[in-house]
């Protein structure tokens, strides 16, 4: 096994005969071949990411002309409008881009984003009575709703019409409002069902456009910034639509003239007009994401559509040090987690569920997503209330977590997500039954090989055949996210030369040899595995690409992801 103990697969290259078609370097058309765009009509399309010819047309979207229609009226009508939105990035950038687009129609538009702790995911009565005491006649969902069939009903007995746009997994049933968008619905002939929520609601502005509905002083490019941060931040497969609305979306990240965004990438300590999806994944998102896991969205909101430079600066630092907190209180979660599996045995389960009143609830995504990472197995961790306890799911790859929620159903308050990645709210009593059906249905789907950790590898490229050409062929593949990732490559007996352990003792820098080629390499948390290189220096590298500049000066790295005794194999 390798120091992950991960099993290796290598990907085939692509054929010989494709390679030569494409007229591409070898190493990019194989990658592009095993994203699976095995025509050369389509691999060139997928570089290409043409905004201009890229897109779908909104109106094939199931609900979309309905929900056009009836909100052209309405700001024809000056009536009053609520767009209520999520607390992560897509719901807080879906609901900035819709508010900002339709106030610039002329039309009167509210926000509204429920606080986390107090409110919950998705709609509640509180704020549907609220915002029609308060003269709303058009509620706009973005990123929830699809699941809310009663809230929709209370909504429209206090006499406002309901458009639901949500990307989450639909239920049987459908709430009864007026219009309900969502392109994984059933019946939706839309050509792309991964649009996240900001991605809709960029299609809902391009519909509204087609109903004369042109926002004053606004163009639709404008907007892209807020697309590229919600399905970056989202996970949003970064292939088709998407690709073209991010590609173009970090371009106009790079050059916006929001001063939310502009104060968001210098306190993260990015270079202005150089973010890439990366950036966004690392370090913008979780500032952003921040608010709503600790204190209030609106924050969020509020930075993305800022004004003066200022006032943006304030949030922006607010953020930041809410986001050092978050990470402080992730960690001491994750420590708190980690002792309870090893106390209990659930390390052994195909499936780990855990409980806890300690926990809160704005992290407990965070929580199973690298307790996923550590243990290799679907994570459910809930954070245990008197009455009503809220949960958040992880998955693994290969095994859909929303699929096995819909057999645990009956038990739910509410629940909804994604196939890697899903949330439920449930009465404190249910857990136990909750627990002891996720782990018999464990026990059926996850077999051996499910729970075995992979690392898929795209090509074999010895460190000899690195070179600037092959960098800046892969680069063509950028943005990377969700099924685009970062192509990940093996090199065959590499020497490693001084490995060391950084200040922290948690990462691992060293340098790598293969003939005469030697490259600087570092190994995020393998800093342990120091002692064992000095004595056994010659490995097969599982590593990624990278460029450090200082002084002007580029050089490539290597980010090291595994490795083995070389010839190992397996």
């Amino acid at each position: 096994m390798s120091a992950r103990r991960q099993r290796w697969e290598v990907r085939p290259p692509a054929p010989a005969t494709f390679i030569a078609q494409l007229n591409l370097h070898p190493v990019l058309a194989t990658l592009l071949y095993q994203r699976g765009l095995h025509e050369p009509e389509a691999a060139h399309a997928f570089l290409a990411a043409d905004y201009t010819s890229g897109l779908h047309d909104p109106l094939r979207m199931r609900g979309m002309a309905e929900a056009a229609a009836r909100i052209a009226t309405a700001i024809d009508r000056g009536e009053r409008m609520a767009v209520y939105g999520d607390f992560d990035v897509d719901g807080v950038t879906a609901v900035a881009l819709l508010t900002q687009a339709i106030r610039a129609m002329g039309g009167k538009i509210r926000p509204y984003i429920p606080h986390r702790a107090r409110e919950g995911y998705g709609l509640n009565n509180v704020a549907i009575g609220q915002l029609a005491a308060d003269g709303v006649r058009l509620l706009i969902t973005v990123d929830c709703g699809i699941s809310n069939v009663a809230e929709v009903v209370e909504a429209k007995r206090l006499g406002m019409d309901v458009i639901v746009t949500d990307h989450h997994h639909p239920p049987d049933e459908l709430p009864s409002a007026d219009a309900v968008i969502n392109p994984k619905q059933p019946d939706c002939a839309y050509p792309f069902k991964g649009l996240v929520g900001v991605g809709i609601a960029f299609k809902l502005v391009q519909a509204l456009a087609r109903y004369g509905k042109r926002p004053a002083h606004l163009r639709g490019r404008d907007l892209l910034d807020l697309v590229a941060l919600g399905t970056i931040a989202d996970m949003g497969p970064l292939v088709d639509e998407n690709r073209v609305l991010v590609r173009a979306g970090l371009l106009a990240l790079n050059e916006t003239n929001r001063p939310g965004v502009r104060s968001l990438i210098t306190v993260a300590g990015l270079t202005p007009g150089a973010v890439d999806s990366g950036g966004v994944t690392f370090s913008l998102a979780p500032r952003l994401n921040a608010a709503g896991r600790l204190d209030d969205a609106r924050r969020a909101y509020e930075l993305l559509l800022a004004d003066d430079q200022a006032t943006a600066d304030a949030i922006a630092a607010d953020l930041h040090a809410t986001n050092r907190e978050r990470q402080s209180m992730t960690r001491q979660l994750q420590t708190i987690a980690e002792e309870l599996i090893n106390a209990s045995g659930r390390a052994e389960h195909p499936l780990i569920v855990l409980t806890n009143p300690n926990f809160n609830a704005g992290l407990l995504g965070l929580v199973a997503a690298r307790l996923v990472e550590r243990y290799h197995r679907p994570v459910v961790v809930i954070e245990q209330g008197s009455e009503t306890s809220r949960g958040s799911a992880r998955s693994i790859p290969g095994f859909n977590i929303i699929e096995l929620l819909d057999q645990c159903a009956d038990l739910f308050v509410r629940y909804g997500g994604h196939t890697a990645a899903a949330g439920f709210t449930i009465h404190t009593a249910n857990i136990p039954v909750l627990e002891q059906r996720l782990l018999a249905l464990g026990k059926q789907y996850l077999k051996e090989e499910l729970l075995t950790p992979r690392l898929l590898i795209d090509a074999k490229l010895p460190l000899d055949e690195l070179s600037w050409d092959v960098y800046y062929a892969i680069q063509q593949l950028e943005p990377f996210g969700h099924c685009n990732p970062t192509p990940m490559f093996m090199a065959p007996n590499v020497t490693v030369i001084d490995p060391q352990t950084t200040t922290t003792g948690d990462h691992l820098r060293m340098r790598v040899r293969a003939g005469t080629n030697v490259y600087e390499a570092i190994g995020f948390n393998f800093g342990h595995f120091a002692a064992a290189l000095q004595r056994h220096p010659t490995v097969d590298l599982a590593y990624q690409l990278a460029v450090d500049e200082w002084n002007g000066q580029r050089r490539m790295r290597l980010l090291v992801r595994d490795f083995r005794r070389a010839g190992q194999g397996g």
